[in-house]
């Protein structure tokens, strides 16, 4: 080989030291594999349909949330099969894919001891991360002599053919009312409606004579007058509705009766990290005042609770139900 060729075999190193050198770092200026593969999207499935209680609640707390943690959020509405679609979809969410459900007892507490599916266990394939709060159950009725709660208990004793519209076979609301009956030692007709909405339709055309509804959906209608509330499922009045009786103040004893809740929950699957930053986001939001002012404009009675006290709750509130669906023979 000639001289002439030598010194390109002396170049050659220093320029794969350089390119090594520029691969190096823009290696460091890249981001962690992990961050890579998660998707920064925020994926919300509301268990109910839009336009109701839990859908206005998941749509305004996404945004707050997407603004908090500067990421884009989806919002999507999966109802159907008693809150157990889109419960199904979120615990079968893809890995790498924050997504969140929002719903309430239906799903969580309820559908368990209703569906006899050993595979549907929302409570081990899901972590609680946020119950946002309670919505009051209102017994309604339209305005006249039977919108008291004392005509309510009365019709419930004396085992007249009382009508009340429920959404839905084995909702809170239904298992409430069967509490109630039983311990007036009385029985009325539960007559299941699709949604809160037809419950409401059904007490204005007269086809029941009352409904039991999340106060949300019946908001409006009592503030129009359209409707009267006759009593809360509780054993003490709400704050939302300080001029409506509890159903406890007729002598009933309702110190074990779950409430209504909305809540967030995520795969239990998810990334620990990923499921502290979402949880540590929703605590900082719940503290500010205009989100809480938002949501009781929503309905709902503010409780924040986070991920260890709301998870007790739950499986206090899910014997509960289990024992009351066996009670009652709900099915």
């Amino acid at each position: 080989m000639s001289k002439t060729h030598q010194p390109n075999r002396l170049f050659r190193r220093p320029i794969v030291w350089v390119q090594s050198a520029i691969l190096a770092a823009l290696g460091s200026m890249l981001p962690p594999a992990s961050a890579w593969a998660q998707d920064q999207t925020i994926r919300i499935i509301v268990s109910l349909p839009a336009g109701g209680g839990v859908d206005a609640m998941a749509r305004y707390l996404g945004q707050q949330l997407g603004a908090e943690l500067h990421r884009p959020v989806v919002v999507e509405n999966r109802p159907g099969g008693s809150g157990t679609i889109a419960a199904k979809a979120v615990m079968g969410a893809q890995e790498g894919q924050t997504t969140l459900l929002a719903g309430g007892n239906q799903e969580i507490t309820i559908a368990p001891h209703l569906l006899g599916d050993a595979n549907y266990r929302p409570l081990a394939n899901l972590v609680p991360v946020l119950q946002v709060g309670v919505v009051p159950s209102v017994v309604v009725a339209k305005a006249g002599p039977d919108a008291t709660p004392e005509a309510l208990l009365s019709g419930l004793r004396n085992q007249r053919d009382v009508s009340i519209g429920i959404p839905g076979r084995g909702t809170p609301m239904h298992i409430a009312l069967e509490e109630v009956a039983h311990q007036t030692g009385g029985q009325f007709l539960a007559v299941p409606y699709k949604g809160a909405p037809d419950v409401l339709t059904g007490v204005l055309s007269g086809s029941t004579q009352y409904g039991a509804v999340g106060y949300p959906a019946a908001r409006s209608l009592l503030e129009g007058r359209g409707l009267s509330a006759v009593a809360v499922l509780a054993q003490q009045r709400s704050s939302l509705l300080p001029q409506v009786p509890a159903i406890s103040e007729q002598g009933l004893q309702q110190r074990d009766l779950p409430q209504v809740w909305y809540g967030f929950f995520i795969p239990a699957k998810t990334a620990k990290e990923e499921t502290s930053r979402i949880s540590s986001a929703f605590e900082k939001l719940m503290s500010k005042q205009p989100v809480q002012a938002r949501l009781q404009e929503l309905g709902i009675q503010v409780t924040g609770l986070q991920s260890p006290a709301f998870t007790k709750a739950l499986e206090a509130e899910s014997e509960y139900y289990r024992k009351a669906i066996i009670r009652y023979k709900i099915q």
